[in-house]
């Protein structure tokens, strides 16, 4: 009896080491919106234009008090950011 206690032990053991390897399903129902960061514009000498977002269609939501996000708009319609200071989500 004490042996067939061991295997069913270490089966079950097995089966979690297993199990846990699979990810835990994921959901995949969530509707909440990807979020990334507006990147710093850095000390580039066109202002941060080459490290800028592009951020056309999207909106911008400051993180914090005192974030400073500089835009541009193109003649075409788009639009492009970066951080001066603080933080900001791409929404």
């Amino acid at each position: 009896m004490k042996n067939l206690n061991i295997k069913h032990a270490a089966l079950a053991i097995a089966m979690g080491f297993f199990l846990s390897a699979c990810g835990g399903g994921g959901g995949g129902g969530s509707t909440a919106p990807v979020t990334n960061m507006v990147p710093e514009c850095g000390n580039d000498a066109d202002l941060g234009k080459s490290v800028a977002a592009d951020v056309t269609g999207k909106t911008i939501k400051k993180v914090g008090i005192g974030a400073e996000v500089r835009i541009w708009h193109s003649p075409d319609s788009k639009k492009s950011a970066c951080m001066v200071t603080g933080k900001a989500e791409i929404i």
